[in-house]
């Protein structure tokens, strides 16, 4: 691309082009533009910020712009007067009192040293030297640790700006020692607002519902909008919701709709079929799975809210049929459908074959018979009773049933009932192994007594506690909430261990320890089994007519 006098000139991108330069012009943080501009104003700016919030909300350009406000020759009531030759310089990058450092690439101590040598000398041009640091999160443990001698001593004119998208990682002793502003997405209506008068200033013909569509997948980032509308625009022809469709990736939801009305119709084979139809058309099988827990949830927003106020994030067309279609679709149900496609999208991240896992939640949704399933949180009797509405009649007339001999053990007739478990290999562990291979270990009341004197907190716990020895390990035989505290607590296990060797002059390892019950027959499992049934009200037949002894 070239001018009017024959230079190269290198496309700027929208979201680069109309970048804010005051704090006015900053969309959806309103909060944040009125703190800062009356921190100016005041002459309360303080030597570090941290600026948090996902991506394209307007941290690093709320930085920018405070970095030019608090340098300007004559600041205005939005901000920087964008004319002065600091504002200027700052702009193009000819004064380098305002440095910017992307802290994925300069995460180093040696990185931070560097800075804080370069501290020590006044800004050449403006009032405040200020260091922007991007993605702060990526710092290492040395580095933040150089950063943070910075900021508890800095120079009066040095001011600090830490943008990142990962608060979590931010150590606490940098948080403390900065203000911190927390940016929130976007709402989806300033966005499109935003779109429409970038668009009519480019002379982009970009249409209602087009801008609707890209501001809900931009997902509160005002700048992913912008290179979406950057993207579609260009074609050199009318931005509307198909255009964007095809250059998101993305399709029309109706499928969706599809899904559930066949899980809600117990439809299994055409289940089936839309799940393979959508594979085909290379629709990865979790992101589909993530869509359809939107889309359920999209069903509770709007029976909580019939008028659709909990749904505006959505465009007009798909706002009004998940309204239409909330009364076939119970909030138990979707409910239920949720917590089965929560589930199944955790399972995908250990199973081979993730549309497997899709297409099980899909059957339990559906139900049995096309009843649709009940949530997790029923109890038994209504999951028998449910089931019972779709099978066939468990009584059968006019046939015998085969009585079992006197000497074989009597069995239930339903085949509802639980199976036997399969003996499994019993396996050499410490904590189940015979108890005659288990001795009491000797001097556990000096390892007590020891352990008073090392951690009095430790020593409450143990004192009511018996030890054992299997030649190998010492194992503890105490209450349940102390022997997992200790399992997970690796200073409580130093603790016992220095204890023992302390007292006994040589250290062991530790462990859990249960005195095995007497083992039960499985005739007693399964009276067991019957007993817990009944008493939920759960009916039982016996091919006896009575009940086993």
């Amino acid at each position: 691309m070239e001018n009017k006098k024959g230079v190269a000139v290198i496309y700027k991108a929208l979201y680069r082009k109309w970048r804010p330069q005051t704090f006015s012009d900053v969309v959806g943080q309103e909060a944040i533009t009125g703190a800062l501009t009356n921190q100016v104003k005041a002459g309360r700016v303080g030597h570090a910020y941290l600026f948090t919030g996902t991506r394209g909300t307007g941290k690093t350009t709320c930085a920018k712009v405070l970095a030019k406000t608090v340098n300007c020759e004559a600041p205005t009531e939005e901000g920087p007067c964008g004319q002065c030759a600091c504002c200027r310089g700052i702009e193009d990058g000819s004064i380098l009192d305002v440095i910017e450092i992307d802290a994925a690439s300069n995460n180093g101590v040696d990185d931070v040293r560097d800075l804080r040598d370069e501290t020590v000398y006044r800004p050449g041009r403006c009032k405040y030297k200020v260091y922007i640091i991007d993605e702060v999160h990526m710092l290492s443990v040395q580095a933040f640790n150089a950063l943070l001698k910075i900021l508890e001593e800095p120079p009066s004119h040095v001011i600090f700006i830490l943008a990142t998208t990962e608060i979590h990682k931010v150590p606490a002793t940098i948080l403390s020692r900065c203000q911190r502003f927390d940016f929130t997405r976007i709402p989806a209506d300033k966005i499109k607002a935003r779109l429409l008068e970038v668009a009519g200033q480019e002379e982009i013909p970009l249409t209602q519902g087009a801008a609707g569509l890209i501001s809900v997948l931009a997902d509160g980032s005002m700048r992913d909008a912008l290179s979406l509308l950057d993207t579609c625009a260009s074609f050199g022809e009318e931005v509307d919701e198909e255009r964007v469709r095809q250059m998101a990736g993305v399709t029309d939801k109706s499928y969706l709709f599809s899904l559930s009305e066949a899980a809600e119709q117990g439809d299994l084979p055409a289940l089936l079929s839309l799940v393979a139809t959508l594979r085909e058309r290379s629709i990865d099988v979790k992101r589909l799975t993530e869509e359809l827990i939107a889309h359920y949830r999209n069903f509770l927003l709007a029976a909580a809210a019939p008028e659709g106020g909990l749904l505006d994030f959505l465009p007009e067309d798909e706002r009004t049929r998940y309204l239409r279609c909330v009364p076939a679709v119970e909030e138990r149900r979707a409910i239920g459908a949720l917590e089965r496609l929560a589930a199944a999208l955790d399972r995908m991240t250990r199973s081979q074959d993730p549309r497997v896992e899709l297409e099980l939640a899909l059957f339990e949704i559906a139900g049995v018979g096309g009843q649709a399933s009940v949530t997790p949180a029923a109890d038994a009797k209504q999951a028998v009773q449910s089931a019972s509405k779709n099978e066939a009649p468990l009584e059968k007339p006019a046939k015998a049933v085969p009585v079992a001999s006197p000497k074989e053990p009597v069995a239930p007739a339903r085949a509802a009932l639980p199976r036997e478990p399969l003996p499994q290999k019993q396996q050499n562990t410490p904590d189940k192994q015979p108890p005659d291979e288990i001795k009491p270990f000797e001097g556990w009341d000096a390892v007590i007594a020891e352990t008073e004197k090392r951690d009095p907190m430790v020593y409450s716990y143990l004192k009511a506690t018996k030890a054992y020895f299997d030649g190998k390990r010492v194992l503890i035989d105490g209450s349940g909430m102390f022997l997992e505290f200790m399992r997970s607590n690796k200073n409580v296990s130093g603790v016992i261990k220095d204890a023992i060797q302390a007292a006994g002059g040589k250290r062991f390892g530790i462990g859990p320890y249960k005195a095995e019950t007497q083992r039960e027959s499985p005739a007693d499992t399964t009276r067991k089994t019957l007993k817990e049934w009944e008493e939920k009200g759960i009916p039982i037949e016996y091919e006896n007519g009575g009940k086993p002894e």
